[in-house]
Formats: C-alpha cells, structure tokens, sequence
C-alpha cells in the first residue's frame, strides 16, 4: 500500500466515524431550523392546521411586539449576569481549590456533582427551598434574625431574576470550575517559582502569570457560555413560568409560551428565528475580533488594563 493510498484509507475512516454525528446533527438540528424557518412564513396556529403564506407579517409583527422587544432586553441582562457571576465565583472556586489540601481529590471528584443533577430535580429542589413558609433558607434565616418576614424569592419581580440566575449558576458553576482546573494545570510552574524568587506576591503572580494563561479560556467560554446561557429555559419555565408578571420571560419562555399556549406557532418560528440569527451574529463578530485581537496578543498589557 503506497502512503497516498494509506492517506485515502485514513480520510474514508475518519468520515465513516463522524458521519453518526453529521446524520444526528443534521436530523436534530438542521431540518427543525428548516421547517422553523418554513413555518414562520405562514399563518399556522398549530401543527396540523390549515394555514396560509404571509410572507413577512410574523417578523415585522414581532419587531412592533413591545413584549418580544422587552425579552430580547431581559435575554441580554440574563446572559450578562450569568456570564459574569459564573466566570468570577467557578474562577475563585478553581484557584482555591487547585491549592494542595487535604480531601483535593474528593473535592474535584464531588464538585461536578451539582452540574449532574437533572434540571427538573434542581428546580423541584430550589423551588422547595425558596418557599416562603416552609423553605429552609427563609427558615433558617428568620431562625437567625437575619429576616423578620420571609422572602419571596420568586414571586417578587425585584429578586425572582437574581434568584433564578442564583440557581442557574449552582448548576454550571462546577462546570466551569473544571474548565478552569484544566487550564490552571498549563500554567507553567518554573514562571511561577522565578516569581516567588523575585518576590512577588499571590496578586502579582496572578495578575502577570496565571491570568494571561487564562484569556483563552476565558475567550471560549465567552462565546460558548453566552450561547448556552441565552437558550436556557427549563429552569426559568419550571420555576417562575416566566413570572412573576413577565419579570423572568426571556425569549425562549416567550416564545414557548406564544407556540403553545397562544397557539401561535408561526409567530414563536419566527421568534425563534430571529433569536437565532441574533446569535449568529454575535457569535461571527466575537470570533472576528479575537481572532484580530489575537494576532499580537498583549497579555500583560491586558492584565494592567483590567487590575
């Protein structure tokens, strides 16, 4: 067998065994997003009703919805907060636990523990605790004289949305965590040793050293934790159904809510499509300027600018 031929074989293999997943891909993914797009061009209700091509009257209808305009606002505050309160609390967990203590193995074996826990038992669960006359945060609270009168977590518009990022966060914080486990393994020890000789500090090693062997982290899961943080939804329906008032919808809840309990499914395609689009968007002009920003990568240079 010459080298071409043993190449060839080796092509043939390696599309045979991702041609599984292509298949899966294109049968889960692609096709709904056809038949989505399809669909938001009609006047269906429901699957299976009679129905007739409107054109662009479901976008346009949408870009003059006040309630579709309001979630887009409440996705973007959603997806920030998450972003930004898993990213810090998984990175000070990571840094903290990555120390040599006795039980290490047990914690990084345990802490993806919560991240396992199915969505509908961690709702159930916050739910329970949550509850405002016999959950065990507001008892134990008021056991303690923290609070007079017991907090409603989510019934209260004000903190239903900190309370729901709270929860989303417990499951992927351990994630995360991991992530940065692994990437605190590459950072190199001799840089870190040649600091202590020199005098540094914690601060100065982290800020000089580890931080700039995160960015590249810290840039993927800023693109893939704005992706998955934007299409969270079964926490938010099985907790607050988006409530409470519209406090909590963003848009898949509102869009989930137009389809089936509007029976308006063309109207929550195009939602969903136009949603999708947003997010194309994002994802193309993150990629497009990291990969700019990271043909002369400065990292002390960030560092300074961010400490």
């Amino acid at each position: 067998m010459t080298q071409n031929d043993f190449r060839n074989s080796e092509a043939r293999l390696g599309l045979y065994l991702i041609l599984p997943a292509v298949v899966l891909v294109i049968l889960v993914v692609i096709l709904p997003i056809i038949s989505g797009i399809q669909i938001s061009f009609t006047s269906q209700r429901v699957i299976g009703s009679e129905f007739e091509t409107v054109g662009l009257k479901n976008y346009l209808d949408l870009f003059g919805d006040k309630n579709f305009i309001a979630s887009l606002g409440r996705s973007a505050v959603w997806v920030i907060a998450n972003g930004l309160f898993q990213t810090v609390i998984s990175l000070l967990i990571a840094l903290l636990i990555n120390q040599p203590f006795r039980g290490q193995n047990f914690v990084r074996t345990w802490i993806l523990l919560p991240w396992a826990v199915p969505a509908a038992v961690t709702a159930i669960l916050w739910r329970w605790m949550f509850d405002a006359t016999s959950g065990i945060i507001n008892t134990s609270m008021m056991g303690l004289g923290v609070l007079e009168k017991p907090l409603l977590f989510l019934a209260n518009p004000e903190i239903a949305g900190i309370s729901l990022t709270f929860v989303n966060s417990w499951r992927y914080v351990p994630f995360l965590t991991i992530i940065f486990l692994a990437s605190l393994a590459s950072v190199p020890e001799e840089e870190l040793e040649a600091a202590k000789v020199d005098g540094a500090g914690v601060w100065l090693q982290f800020k000089s050293i580890t931080f700039p062997n995160l960015l590249p982290t810290l840039t993927v899961l800023g693109l893939v934790g704005t992706l998955w943080a934007s299409n969270v939804f079964d926490i938010i329906w099985m907790m607050t159904r988006g409530g409470p008032g519209v406090s909590t919808t963003t848009v898949p809840v509102l869009m989930y809510d137009t389809a089936f309990y509007g029976y308006n499914i063309s109207k929550a395609s195009a939602g969903a499509i136009i949603f999708l689009l947003l997010l194309i968007i994002f994802a193309i002009v993150f990629i497009f300027l990291n990969r700019n920003f990271s043909f002369f990568p400065d990292f002390e240079k960030i560092s300074n600018r961010m400490f």
